[in-house]
């Protein structure tokens, strides 16, 4: 039995098992490998679709699927296998139109299984998402379904800063989009500039915890940075999150760590091992 055989642990990957320059720290890397040789269940629960993680997950040391879409689906990629999604209904197209109505300037995705559907331009976004060797297909009606989750990017131009109007402009849309779903969907930020929605019944906290009970595992620990890791962080038994965390995320009990960019993951292994 490991010192870690009861634990498992769902890591947030953007600016969690990653920088602020979105390169994984080998820390972490090194801490995770540790973390299951002492018996420990590890996995990633990110809001990234299952395309856009595909080639991030080769590289992360895990042994369990990925929680994906903010929890609304679970992947094994080693397996090649869907063990579960929890499609939007039809109300995806809904939040779609409204956006457009509300500023016809917004990009907006719906997400499936193994594309995103995009309208509207952005050359920040697209240029991220082919960085992640993933093109994206572009539409002007309903795309195909099922459909998992919709994003609306709020920055078209990619800057070294985020100014105080640009933020003030984002919260605008999320409070539009929080009104307009309110009862049907979640709505949540991952990044200052990005905005997700999703199933109302799905989020990372429910399938963290009933991930961990499928493994057998009593102690939840999980890291995040960013709002929508709330319903995770909540769960947890032991959250932890890292010091330049984005100032949003409002969440009660968090165990600081280090900085993102020197190794948060790691130092929160290191912090558990202590705690149990």
């Amino acid at each position: 039995m490991g010192k870690f055989s009861d634990v498992f642990f769902a890591s947030d990957y953007d600016h969690t098992l990653t920088g602020s320059d979105n390169v994984l720290r080998q820390k972490n890397l090194d801490a995770i490998r540790y973390f299951m040789s002492e018996g420990g269940i590890f996995t990633v629960a990110s809001g990234r679709s299952i395309p856009l993680f595909r080639k991030r997950a080769a590289l992360v040391p895990t042994n369990a699927p990925c929680i994906l879409y903010n929890g609304a689906a679970c992947y094994d990629y080693p397996g090649g296998k869907l063990l579960y999604a929890h499609p939007m209904t039809d109300f995806a197209m809904e939040i779609v139109r409204a956006v457009q109505a509300f500023d016809p300037t917004l990009y907006v995705e719906i997400q499936s299984r193994d594309t995103h559907y995009v309208f509207g331009y952005s050359p920040m976004r697209e240029a991220f998402l082919r960085g992640e060797g993933f093109t994206p297909d572009f539409v002007t009606e309903a795309p195909p379904k099922p459909w998992i989750k919709v994003v609306v990017c709020c920055v078209t131009e990619a800057s070294p800063t985020f100014s105080a109007e640009q933020a003030a402009y984002v919260q605008k849309v999320q409070t539009f989009l929080e009104n307009f779903c309110a009862g049907r969907c979640y709505v949540a930020r991952s990044m200052p500039y990005l905005i997700e929605i999703g199933d109302l019944n799905s989020s990372k906290g429910i399938a963290a915890r009933n991930l961990a009970r499928e493994y057998g595992r009593s102690v939840l620990a999980c890291a995040g940075d960013a709002p929508n890791d709330a319903s995770m962080l909540q769960e947890a038994d032991f959250a932890f999150s890292p010091a330049d965390r984005d100032p949003a995320l409002k969440v009660d009990g968090l165990i600081d760590t280090v900085p993102c960019d020197d190794g948060s993951v790691a130092d929160a292994i290191e912090k558990l091992e202590k705690l149990i």
